[in-house]
């Protein structure tokens, strides 16, 4: 296991973080508002996952990390800190199914598609025409107050 140390990005880097993604295969961006949290090693960004709010839904996003670092325990490290800082809200994924455990370690279960919002369920069928296995997880709130 590598340890990483786990920070909240300035905004003025999302640019910098948004070409990273892009370099391990994420096309995605960084939309203005995201809060997003990079896990570092030896001084080098190695993991990115993102807290963004849409259509007033909490949703954790990209996840991602360096394919030299993937299986290391630095994503558990990025989970670990999102959830910590998770305000006291429900907050929905998109994962590949193949995670399911992986997010199950912080707290989301999976859903059933009709329980997502619908720019979500959008979202999905859009997803899996392109070939993804995807499917929906939810973070309940947890009756505590954190910091958002």
């Amino acid at each position: 296991m590598r340890l990483a140390t786990v920070r909240i990005a300035d905004p003025a880097e999302h640019d910098v973080l948004t070409a990273l993604y892009r370099s391990w295969g994420y096309r995605a961006g960084i939309a203005t508002g995201s809060i997003v949290y990079a896990a570092m090693h030896d001084g080098q960004t190695v993991g990115l996952v993102r807290r963004t709010i849409e259509d007033d839904t909490t949703m954790l996003r990209g996840m991602f990390i360096h394919p030299d670092f993937r299986r290391s325990g630095i994503g558990g490290q990025l989970l670990a800190a999102f959830t910590a800082d998770l305000p006291d809200v429900d907050c929905l994924c998109l994962p590949f199914t193949h995670l399911v455990s992986f997010y199950g370690r912080g707290g989301f279960n999976v859903i059933p598609e009709s329980a997502a919002p619908e720019f979500l369920r959008e979202r999905l069928e859009r997803y899996r025409g392109e070939g993804h296995d995807i499917l929906v997880m939810r973070r309940p709130a947890t009756g505590m107050s954190k910091r958002s």
